[in-house]
């Protein structure tokens, strides 16, 4: 089993939407507000292009759907990635994940729920890589990030 290194302050969290995307003013206002919680603790974050947008209960195609997850996965900067929150189409993006290349790659956190379980259930079995059954982005976008959410972010530093 292969294990991320630790989160610190000052490290980048990526969001990506491998299933629904947070699209409307509600919803957008809820990421604004997780984002500036998450950086509020000290951390960087970047967004794919297509985490606030969201059609049919999906934020892009299953093939771009995956390419941005593996954009985050690339980036070196990035150490623990996000889904805003689960869905119900993420199962159509794994055949086009590169499981192979993700088991040569340094290990990231990736952190999530219901429909990210598909994710991360397929990212250890086909790469060796621990992932955690946490918080999703969006549960962190209230007034303040509750403590059961919080959790997820101690396990990863």
């Amino acid at each position: 089993m292969k294990y991320p290194r630790l989160l610190q302050k000052g490290d980048t969290i990526g969001i990506c939407a491998p299933s629904s995307g947070a699209s409307g003013d509600v919803l957008s206002k809820r990421m604004d507000n997780a984002v500036s919680n998450i950086k509020a603790l000290g951390y960087n974050v970047v967004e794919t292009a297509s985490v606030r947008s969201d059609v049919k209960c999906v934020s892009a195609d299953s093939a771009t759907r995956a390419a941005e997850f593996m954009s985050l996965y690339e980036n070196p900067n990035v150490v623990a990635i996000l889904p805003p929150w689960g869905g119900e189409f993420l199962m159509d993006m794994l055949p086009h994940l590169d499981f192979e290349k993700l088991s040569l790659l340094p290990a990231k956190w990736v952190c999530g729920y219901s429909d990210t379980t598909t994710l991360t259930f397929a990212l250890t079995l086909n790469s060796g890589i621990a992932t955690i059954h946490g918080s999703n982005m969006m549960n962190m976008g209230y007034v303040r990030i509750h403590e059961t959410d919080m959790r997820a972010l101690d396990v990863m530093s």
